[in-house]
This record gives structure tokens, sequence and C-alpha cells, in this order.
């Protein structure tokens, strides 16, 4: 018996939904949006959303305690405090499971806790205004670590939009997973007039920052991109260019990670331009430990 055309536009209609309900399903049963998510204003960009921990794919795990910090709840240790700040190369992302990012993989060398405080993007400038606005944080470390590349010394970091630093869940998680993955939309390059975040001069909150905590340890990590690590002139312009200005700020320790023989030549650390593989995080996390050990056998 011949479906009547109108039956059969319902049947079709009624599978495709069905098709989508049972898609939508799946990919929140196999944890594709299963990702942190971020407050945002016009002071600091954005940062990880406090209390939320979860697995994207249901493999890579995550957590993000009461401070806004990559790690479990913020209980200070008895043989110390490193305060690890940076961007995207401390924060890690979707990419890394919790064990492979470079606060745990630092935690494992070193007697003192490790609490990593970062966000994709991020700035000096962002970094520094999270500092200042966790004075109760800043008073229960005794070193703070920055991990900075040529990237962060420009204008800070501000929220544009949901699909690279999402406020929410999405509602629909095939249409936010089919703009981001498959038709590849980006964020605008300009932040909404609310949103955008006034640019100060980031060494020179570096530098009242230092002034202002001579009691703190405080350490910068030049950490080089790709790039500048496979060509000496590029990688010299970084280090040129940054540690005087550092120097200036009042900063006494500076690692030259491109220089340092476990990380010179070694184009294998990276799985693309800027972030480290795990193995990289491995390394750059010895690095910073021996640093951190330097002067405490002295």
């Amino acid at each position: 018996m011949k479906l009547s055309a109108r039956r059969a536009l319902r049947l079709a209609g009624a599978l495709f939904v069905g098709a989508l309900l049972a898609g939508e399903c799946t990919v929140r049963l196999l944890g594709y949006v299963d990702f942190p998510v971020y407050d945002a204003d016009a002071r600091i960009g954005y940062i990880p959303k406090a209390g939320q921990r979860g697995s994207f794919m249901n493999k890579n795990d995550w957590v993000v305690n009461e401070h806004h910090m990559g790690a479990e709840a913020f209980v200070p240790g008895k043989d110390g405090n490193v305060l690890l700040v940076g961007d995207s190369v401390v924060w890690g992302g979707n990419p890394y499971a919790q064990p492979d990012r470079l606060g745990p993989r630092l935690q494992a060398l070193v007697k003192a806790r490790v609490w990593p405080i970062a966000a994709g993007s991020w700035g000096l400038q962002n970094q520094v205004t999270y500092l200042n606005d966790n004075p109760g944080v800043v008073r229960a470390v005794d070193t703070i670590v920055f991990v900075s590349n040529s990237g962060d010394f420009g204008e800070p970091s501000s929220w544009t939009c949901e699909l690279s630093h999402p406020q929410q869940r999405p509602l629909l998680a095939l249409v936010y997973l089919a703009r981001k993955y498959v038709l590849k939309q980006v964020c605008p390059s300009e932040p909404a007039a609310a949103m955008a975040v006034p640019r100060q001069d980031p060494v020179a909150l570096l530098k009242a920052f230092v002034q202002s905590h001579v009691d703190k340890r405080v350490m910068i990590v030049l950490y080089p991109n790709k790039a500048e690590l496979d060509d000496t002139g590029l990688l010299g312009q970084q280090v040129d260019s940054l540690v005087p200005l550092l120097q200036g700020a009042g900063v006494r320790e500076i690692v030259r990670v491109g220089t340092d023989p476990d990380w010179q030549g070694h184009l294998q650390h990276y799985r693309d331009n800027v972030h480290p593989t795990p193995q990289g995080n491995a390394v750059l996390a010895a690095i910073i430990a021996r640093q951190l050990r330097a002067r405490e056998s002295r």
C-alpha cells in the first residue's frame, strides 16, 4: 500500500528528527561538549569558571578549583607553593589529559605544591590582573612562575565569542560542533565594546606587582614557539627584546627555554607551532624544576 505524499513527508520528518536526537545524545554521551566554561568581563577578559570538572571525549579529564586554577581544591602545602601562571601552554586545553598538562608534570618533580592559573591566549596583562584580583592566593604562595612567549607582551585578550571560550555548555551540541569543526567558523577579530579589556602596559603592571611583593620569588620562563626555536635569528630577537624589559621590571630569574640543551633543536617537543606535546611538557617541567631547585640548593 502506497503512502500518501503527506504521510511520506511526515515519516521523513520524523526520521530526520529522530536522527538528530540520536546524534545529539551520541555526541553528548561521547563527551564532545564536556569542556570547561568561562566567566567573562572587561577587566580580566575571561577566566575558567570556578568549581568545575569533566572529561573531554571521555578521556581527557580536567578540573578547575574554587580559585579558577587547573587543580584540585586550593590547600597550600607546608613545603612551599608555586603559582604557575601562563596562557594555553600552561592551561593545556582539551587535547590533554590532566596528568599530561604542565602543572601536574611540574608537580611530579618538586616538593612544593604547584597551582596552575592560566587561560588560552591570555597575555601578561590578563595574568597580572588575576594576581592583583586574588591577593589571598598571592599571599599563600612563595614563588610565582610566569611561562611567557613573545605574544604575551602585547594587547590583552578579551572575550569575543562562545566558540573559543564558551560561557555555558551549548544548548544544541550538534549545532555547536558543526559551527566549530565542520563550518570552521571563527570568532570576530575584535570584541564587542562592552567586553573589550582596556590596554595597559603589561611590563609596567608586572613591575608594580614585583615591587609590591618583594617577599615573593618571581621567575619568568621565556618559552619560544616552534618557528622561533627553528630560527636562531628569531630566537635571538625573542631573548634580546624581552630580557631587558623583564630585568627592568625587577625580575631577577629569567629562564631561556630556547637555549636549554634539553629543548634547543628539539622540534619534536611541539604538537603545533606553540603547544608542547605531553612529552614536551615533561621536558619543559624538568627545565623549570631544575631552576626552582637551583636556588634552594645554595
